[in-house]
């Protein structure tokens, strides 16, 4: 069974497509590492299915099912229209909240979405036999990836995001003969709406720039009479789920943004800050309330489930599982003996969730399947790279020991673009579209900040570490490949990697297992060498406002218009005087 999986909606962000055999993730791409558009909102992602095409070896006339993660007969069947309609009943709507509704009904139908992607993949490759397309509800489809790849033999799974056809939020019992879903949160009540509608109160952009309120919260500190307006917007039900006001959220007059509403803040008496403005403690602290009442009100999930269930393990996806504060607090509050976040938790993943869905759906899945990395994107050899090295008359030199080298040049202080192997997916930079630092020095993280990365100094930076690594500097943690947790840093941390470790005394780790990534392991062991760490500090390759690199002109052209120093390209090493 061989399975394009395909995740677009028009006007919305981070399409992708992805290959899948037999539930094995072949390729998998996001249109914006090709467009270099960062999130490519409304883009059909049909540079993403060539590539991953190419990367399969397949025509797309060897395709046997197309999969969408969106259960398009929910807008024809009458179930999405019953669920506005008691919205309707319940709720007094603004013509705005009106028009959203019927634009959801007119749009999302399956002739619709059939007819545009048959269209666009006729353009690309001519008539032929395309294949059927099938679709898949959203949130089945998140809890299907969240649990078969956390490669657990049984799981609790939460899948937390905006929203799906109706639900924001659904609980899942899970094993590998029975999953039930046995609770859900519909719309207008969602998290994800929620956690954006501050991301864009705090001036930053929905979907885009949550990290940053995550960031920020960091600094913020608690304010009672804050926390009590917050605590007004999002509280828990008692009942393993949760209400948010949807009258500062989703319905009503909105001046400021889509996300907000104009009740909102009048309701804070604060005014919201623009792309411009400075932050200030009052910013901070919000971020903090938003963050926390985030937190508390997951972990009273979290335990609700436990209890009622029994599960021993909890897996979560859906984008509000890209929140690592909050992870990191579902870890510390030891509910569970095992955890899972899916690192591609987010829309973007919907492409092989679908398609692993339908397989599971159509019983081809019979064992797990678990996730041993997320290196799916383009590679390129040595030859290709050296091509593009001489057609723009780069200087260059080919190292005999590119780690060795990298090592050296990183223990002196260094900063270096890192580009090897199969690009890696999703939001994170797992040392294969990395720009790097020695992490034992404060003015490392100021260097990359400033000179590289051009963004807020509030940001943090993460660590790659060996396991031996975080034995040495986290007291509690767990192997977590995906920069996808915040653990506690100990004092030996502070002490010895400070450019790691947050305002709060965290770190997002990325512990790198050798068989995973066998040249970025051979790397910080060599910067062990030099260094007596076996810890780097870890970015992304991308400079503010841009995807992360993807080809080697991607990495060239990036490497030259900042100022890192080296590029580790390959086996080759260009260097600045």
């Amino acid at each position: 069974m061989k399975i394009l999986g395909i995740f677009w909606f028009p006007g919305y962000a981070d399409p992708s497509a992805s290959i899948v055999i037999n539930g094995d993730i072949i390729a998998f791409i996001e249109e914006e590492r090709l467009v270099r558009n960062k999130h490519a909102k409304s883009y059909f992602p049909i540079r993403a299915i060539d590539q991953c095409l190419k990367i399969a070896q397949l025509k797309i006339s060897e395709i046997d099912i197309i999969t969408i993660g969106w259960d398009c007969y929910a807008h024809e069947d009458g179930r999405l229209l019953d669920h506005f309609k008691q919205i309707s009943s319940k709720y007094t709507l603004a013509e705005s909240d009106k028009n959203y509704q019927k634009n959801r009904l007119e749009k999302y139908t399956t002739s619709f979405f059939k007819k545009e992607i048959f269209r666009n993949l006729r353009k690309k490759y001519g008539d032929c036999d395309f294949p059927k397309i099938e679709f898949v509800p959203h949130h089945f489809a998140h809890a299907i990836q969240a649990f078969f790849h956390s490669g657990f033999d049984s799981s609790l799974v939460l899948v937390l995001d905006g929203s799906g056809e109706i639900e924001s939020t659904s609980v899942w019992k899970c094993d590998i003969d029975d999953f039930e879903k046995i609770h859900q949160v519909n719309t207008p009540h969602s998290l994800g709406w929620y956690y954006s509608a501050f991301t864009e109160y705090l001036g930053f952009d929905a979907y885009d720039g949550e990290y940053k309120v995550m960031g920020l919260a960091c600094y913020g500190k608690y304010d009672k009479e804050l926390d009590n307006k917050i605590r007004k917007v999002i509280s828990y039900d008692d009942k393993g789920g949760f209400n948010i006001n949807p009258y500062f959220i989703a319905f009503g007059k909105k001046s400021y943004s889509n996300y907000f509403s104009d009740k909102l803040v009048d309701f804070l008496g604060i005014k919201p800050r623009t792309e411009a403005e400075t932050i200030d403690q009052l910013h901070m602290n919000l971020a903090f309330a938003v963050q926390k009442n985030l937190e508390i009100v997951v972990l009273k999930m979290c335990e609700f489930w436990k209890n009622k269930t029994k599960m021993k393990n909890l897996s979560i996806a859906g984008g509000v599982g890209l929140n690592v504060k909050m992870n990191g607090e579902i870890f510390r509050s030891k509910l569970f003996d095992k955890l899972f976040f899916h690192p591609i938790c987010s829309d973007t993943g919907m492409s092989f969730s679908s398609a692993i869905s339908y397989e599971h759906k159509n019983n081809n899945i019979k064992n797990k399947i678990g996730l041993d990395n997320i290196y799916f994107g383009n590679s390129f050899d040595n030859n290709e790279i050296e091509s593009t090295l001489r057609q723009i008359k780069a200087k260059y030199i080919k190292s005999k020991s590119i780690t060795k080298d990298t090592a050296k040049l990183l223990s002196n202080g260094k900063v270096v673009g890192w580009f090897q192997g199969s690009m890696e997916a999703g939001p994170r930079a797992l040392g294969n579209r990395s720009i790097l630092a020695d992490p034992r020095f404060v003015e490392s993280r100021d260097k990359v900040n400033s000179i590289v990365k051009f963004r807020e100094f509030w940001r943090p930076f993460c660590p790659s570490m060996t396991e031996k690594a975080a034995k040495k500097y986290l007291d509690d943690y767990f192997i977590s490949p995906y920069m996808i947790i915040t653990f506690d840093a100990n004092q030996k941390a502070k002490n010895e990697v400070p450019a790691i470790v947050h305002t709060d005394g965290t770190c997002r780790v990325q512990i790198v297992i050798e068989n995973s990534n066998k040249i970025y392991f051979e790397l910080l062991q060599d910067f062990s060498k030099f260094s007596d760490v076996e810890v780097l500090l870890n970015t992304s390759f991308n400079i503010k406002g841009e995807p992360i690199v993807c080809t080697p002109f991607d990495a060239i052209r990036t490497f030259y218009a900042t100022g890192m120093d080296a590029l580790a390209i390959g086996d080759f090493l260009l260097t600045k005087n």
